[in-house]
């Protein structure tokens, strides 16, 4: 059994191309649905991947967060680990296919929707049984098969949908594309896993039932009503508004989702190796911790800001600005849950690495009810943007739970003048920005001055030794 532990610098280069590749193949079929198509069918379009992610969540019910915790933490008990937990996610595999197949008898959905949501049940299958074996791979550290097997699976799907696409195939025959790379993808894994743990991992074992349950279902509700809270306004929409504005909305919220690219593979990154050190070492959990936090906050700001002040350019490039003007305001809202966002989600891996998962439950699913409780009436009676605020809105709360939860050592860490300088210069930039009209070689100089100012005056001396050492390649250290 392979037991080898990899540096951070080549987990992240490693989970940077596999998230990467994802998103970038689905950004480009969403882009590619919304202009060959318009915008009623790329609604449809979206809300059957809406409901199809949200069954995900269901079926992966936070094992992309336990078991790659689990193994790192018990490594030479991987193959008992991967049985039991094999057995949990066939069940609610099955159970997300049930409610997939449900799902469009409740709703009141156009039928063009419903016929989607139904072509997709076996993609949430096969889906499911590939992200269960990515998190074998991430518990061993092991990034570099994840990347491959999804390149060649996404590359396959990408092809063959542009291909698909460019003959104007009818979206209903798109979706077998989607379900056969999957199985390609399925069939990969089962290969790689077997080489990696040195035993076939594909077997029932429901020993300690009890235990897992409790486990599972304590990430599976956070991860569950995490998604459903920032989501749940695209069916609502999609119910009372119509496929027209789903696809509006969706358009604004697809390019949000590419930008929070960055703290998706950071925390996907961290995670083994934080979880290790919260048992071996708490106080390097600590400092490596800060840095964590200190990295996705500075990131936020510059790409929070390039997304306010271009939005109006970023919609006309990516989707036409004739279909989808109305995107543009909805897009400023979302620059802003974007800069939320960022800052909420280090100390989300924070309360996960720390045990705490009950307590982002909770959140979550305070910010869910909240969510549906106010976008039911707001969406009967008011136009996409106040949706948008809503989201804004209620994203803001869940930040600050998140932070309020955590650890007040961080926050206490947090509150020195090496921040209040960042954010005073921030400060300075946003105004400079107003008064000069956007101007585009204001906003490079301005994130160029904002690079080096951070690393130097945001972190310490030993921040940046322990940048160096963590995440930086030997032969590229100075």
């Amino acid at each position: 059994m392979q037991s080898n532990r990899s540096p951070i610098w080549k987990n992240s280069i490693f989970i940077s191309f596999s998230t990467a590749i994802r998103l970038f193949t689905n950004f480009l079929i969403f882009v590619g649905v919304a202009r060959l198509y318009g915008p009623v069918e790329f609604g449809q379009f979206s809300i059957a991947f809406t409901i199809a992610n949200l069954c995900l969540i269901v079926a992966d019910f936070g094992f992309d967060v336990l078991i790659p915790t689990e193994i790192a933490k018990n490594l030479n008990q991987a193959v008992q680990i991967g049985k039991k937990y094999f057995s949990m996610k066939i069940i609610l595999a099955l159970v997300s296919s049930i409610i997939m197949i449900t799902i469009p008898y409740l709703t009141s959905f156009s039928e063009k929707s419903k016929i989607l949501i139904y072509a997709l049940t076996l993609y949430v299958v096969f889906t499911s049984l590939t992200t269960f074996f990515y998190t074998i791979f991430r518990g061993f550290e092991k990034f570099e098969f994840e990347t491959k097997i999804s390149f060649i699976s996404n590359s396959v799907l990408l092809v063959t949908l542009g291909i698909f696409g460019i003959l104007k195939t009818p979206i209903v025959l798109m979706m077998f594309v989607f379900v056969a790379a999957r199985f390609i993808g399925v069939i990969l894994c089962i290969v790689k896993t077997t080489s990696l743990v040195g035993a076939n991992i594909l077997e029932f074992d429901f020993t300690g039932g009890k235990k897992i349950i409790n486990q599972v279902l304590i990430y599976g509700f956070y991860f569950l009503f995490g998604n459903l809270f920032f989501q749940i306004d695209t069916i609502i929409v999609g119910m009372y508004k119509g496929d027209h504005a789903v696809g509006i909305y969706q358009s604004a919220f697809k390019i949000m989702l590419l930008m929070l690219l960055i703290p998706d593979i950071a925390r996907n990154s961290v995670l083994p190796v934080l979880a290790r050190l919260y048992v071996e070492n708490r106080e390097k959990w600590k400092s490596m911790s800060l840095i964590f936090i200190k990295i996705i906050m500075f990131s936020a700001f510059p790409i929070a800001l390039i997304i306010f002040y271009f939005s109006e350019k970023i919609i006309s490039i990516v989707y036409g600005y004739n279909l989808f003007k109305d995107a543009i305001p909805i897009l400023k809202i979302f620059s802003i849950v974007i800069l939320l966002r960022y800052i909420g989600e280090p100390f989300v891996l924070l309360l996960i690495t720390s045990n705490r998962q009950k307590i982002m439950t909770f959140i979550t699913i305070t910010a869910t009810v909240l969510s549906f409780t106010v976008n039911y009436f707001i969406v009967q009676k008011f136009d996409l943007i106040a949706v948008a605020f809503v989201s804004l809105t209620v994203n803001f709360l869940v930040m600050l739970g998140y932070i309020w939860s955590s650890d007040k050592y961080f926050i206490y860490q947090l509150l020195d003048l090496r921040m209040l300088f960042v954010i005073l210069f921030v400060t300075i930039q946003i105004s400079f920005m107003w008064c000069f009209q956007t101007q585009l070689l204001l906003l490079l100089i301005t994130i160029i001055i904002y690079i080096p100012f951070t690393y130097f005056t945001g972190f310490s001396n030993e921040d940046r030794e322990l940048i160096f050492f963590n995440f930086i390649p030997k032969k590229f250290r100075i």
